[in-house]
């Protein structure tokens, strides 16, 4: 459990770091940047064990197909849409919507794999969708449109993040787990390469020091959080692992605090609750 909560902890530190960036960086300069830097990670990871057996795969054309889509699921596209939303609303609210992730990921199950709703998902569901409510509640009298539009980016992201997850249930890839994290991080450089060619030389000069130690941070928390959350999975049930995610909008909702000054309202604290509680309702045996 301690594994799976320091995991969660990765995930907010990125999240502040994120809202640090995204107000004067193109996103996809700091995905480029941030996909590079957790392969190099992982892959120096992978180097240090002189074990040959962690860099073979047994994987066939479906194989790679999957874990291009995973990649590219919760890599380019998660990214992207976060990073779009967060341009938009503050860094609380995202971590508090980021965590609806179980609720997405229940969604998918019954929509794609005809999953059996149960009564505990109905209501797990339920009050996912009230703490979603409260923590947009209030924000068009106060700060326009473009917060809640901001906070609607944030969840659609939550579905190719969740595409990811069913995929890893009913598809799991057989390797390695460092080097199942490097594929996963390395497949969307190519891509994102490829795009930054198009993009204006100029964009880079909105970089600076201050950002590229901030890139640094979170291209090592990016191979971490898989390494925690690989560690932590291999003791623990599917139940507790899914209320460790309990912890990250906590963690975020501090984090932010602490480092981006952000205050919570009392309709965002009662709607962490509630969306705390919805993935305690998921996870309970």
């Amino acid at each position: 459990m301690l594994f799976l909560f320091l995991a969660q902890v990765c995930v907010g530190i990125n999240i502040v770091l994120y809202k640090g960036l995204i107000s004067h960086i193109n996103p996809i300069l700091i995905m480029t940047v941030r996909f590079i830097f957790a392969s190099l990670f992982m892959s120096i990871l992978l180097f240090r064990d002189i074990n040959q057996h962690h860099f073979r795969t047994s994987l066939d054309y479906k194989g790679w197909g999957i874990l291009l889509v995973k990649g590219l699921g919760a890599g380019i596209a998660f990214n992207f849409i976060l990073l779009s939303g967060l341009h938009y609303t503050d860094a609380n609210s995202a971590g508090l919507i980021t965590s609806l992730l179980p609720a997405v990921i229940i969604c998918l199950n019954i929509l794609l794999f005809r999953q059996k709703l149960t009564s505990r998902m109905s209501l797990s569901l339920l009050v996912s969708v009230a703490g979603l409510v409260l923590i947009n509640w209030g924000v068009a009298s106060n700060s326009g449109r473009n917060i809640i539009w901001g906070n609607f980016l944030v969840f659609i992201a939550l579905i190719p993040d969740g595409l990811y997850y069913t995929l890893s249930k009913y598809y799991p890839l057989k390797m390695h787990p460092m080097l199942k994290v490097f594929w996963l991080n390395a497949v969307n450089v190519p891509f994102l390469i490829v795009i930054v060619f198009f993009l204006p030389k100029s964009l880079w000069g909105a970089i600076i020091l201050h950002d590229w130690l901030m890139f640094l941070i979170i291209g090592i928390n990016s191979g971490l959080f898989f390494i925690l959350w690989q560690k932590g999975i291999t003791n623990i049930d599917a139940a507790y692992a899914a209320l460790s995610t309990a912890f990250m909008p906590v963690a975020t909702v501090i984090l932010a605090w602490v480092i981006l000054n952000e205050g919570l309202t009392i309709t965002k604290f009662i709607g962490m609750i509630l969306v705390v509680f919805s993935i305690v309702v998921y996870a309970r045996k």
